[in-house]
């Protein structure tokens, strides 16, 4: 479900007991006015992808396969399982041995690419299946890192899998991982 709640210039999006701050950076490839917010759907609807988020255009050579060799893997990089929060709060995540690249239309799908999908109190999905463009899922197909996302208090189950150029999850064990964080209210403990 869609609400869209003006209150402070912001819009929401509530389901799954989830709430997304948005607010769409110029990364996203334009199209909308400077100030401007949409809801996920608007903004999908607009031939972009979730908005609240930063895109990785531009980013350092770190950001593509890494030259290591190993597995490749997605994770949280300033989050931890078990960590205590306050929100909103900022999600940002990375991967090694593998390339995020930013979904095309029509799909263009290459072994070793893919990009982020995001699932607030959803699990890993089993490989082959294409992550649907609802909840609890957040696609990153603009090739972002980063998102801003108001959860309310108390246990929350946040999920990383990446998917390919038609969002089907791949048969790589380190490409999903699932970490649970506790929502607090006020300031985050030290």
């Amino acid at each position: 479900m869609i609400d869209r709640n003006l209150n402070d210039g912001r819009l929401a999006v509530l389901g799954a007991g989830l709430v997304l701050t948005l607010g769409v950076f110029s990364a996203c490839g334009g199209g909308h006015e400077a100030g401007e917010h949409l809801a996920a759907a608007d903004h999908e609807a607009a031939g972009h992808e979730a908005a609240g988020h930063e895109t990785a255009a531009g980013a350092d050579a770190a950001a593509s396969a890494d030259a290591t060799g190993g597995a490749p893997r997605v994770f949280f990089t300033n989050v931890s399982d078990g960590d205590e929060v306050t929100s909103p709060v900022r999600l940002e995540f990375d991967v090694e041995n593998f390339e995020i690249v930013a979904a095309h239309d029509p799909a263009v799908i290459e072994a070793g690419k893919g990009h982020h999908h995001l699932a607030v109190n959803g699990d890993c999905e089993p490989p082959g299946v294409v992550l649907p463009k609802a909840a609890p899922w957040i696609h990153f197909g603009d090739a972002s890192r980063t998102i801003d996302v108001q959860l309310p208090p108390g246990p929350v189950h946040l999920t990383l899998q990446v998917g390919d150029g038609e969002h089907r999850t791949l048969d790589e064990p380190g490409l999903c991982t699932s970490i649970d964080l506790t929502v607090v209210e006020g300031e985050t403990p030290g």
